[in-house]
């Protein structure tokens, strides 16, 4: 190997290295207003529902239990994936005001598949969502495609379980497989 041979793998390296970097760059500026700042809507004086997105953590029950107890909804649609007692919601759970389900398939696509069939039986129009920040660009699109009533996504106070990096993963691979499967 002659050094002119060296010293041009050493400078694709450099160029694939600053080129990598760039798009890290640009991934992550791009992803801000995503995952980390994403639109909201302020919350409606009244809407029929409010939607808790799985799963039901504290922050995301306190948001739904808050616009329940203003009355500015009538009713909490609480995605409960796997048992009751995991997520600790019995007591809401068995509140009349409060529809717990399972969603099937246990994604934001089953849950706005729930939202559809709930609305359809309740005669609802319009559904306050809430989620972690992170999620609300993609759930807007998702429950979006289900639900043709007026919309109002809320961001619960929850800061990113496992870390921006991992959120910046899973959502980038979640929103191009929602870009992929349309519908709802």
């Amino acid at each position: 190997m002659t050094s002119e041979t060296t010293t041009r793998r050493g400078t694709r390296l450099r160029v694939g290295g600053f080129v990598a970097l760039g798009g890290l760059i640009v991934w992550i500026l791009a992803g801000l207003p995503f995952f980390v700042f994403p639109t909201t809507d302020p919350v409606p004086q009244h809407a029929d529902v409010v939607l808790v997105l799985g799963p039901p953590v504290p922050d995301r029950i306190a948001v739904a239990e808050r616009l329940l107890a203003e009355h500015r909804v009538a009713t909490a649609l609480v995605s409960v994936p796997g048992e009751e007692a995991q997520w600790q919601v019995e007591g809401l759970c068995a509140r009349s005001d409060v529809i717990c389900f399972r969603p099937d398939p246990s994604t934001t696509r089953g849950e706005a598949r729930e939202l559809r069939a709930e609305a359809a039986a309740h005669a609802w129009t319009s559904a306050v969502v809430t989620t972690m920040p992170a999620h609300i660009a993609r759930a807007r699109t998702i429950v979006g495609r289900c639900f043709g009533g007026k919309l109002s996504m809320v961001a619960d106070a929850e800061g990113p379980y496992d870390g921006y990096v991992y959120q910046y993963l899973y959502q980038t691979a979640a929103t191009v497989k929602s870009w992929i499967l349309q519908g709802c």
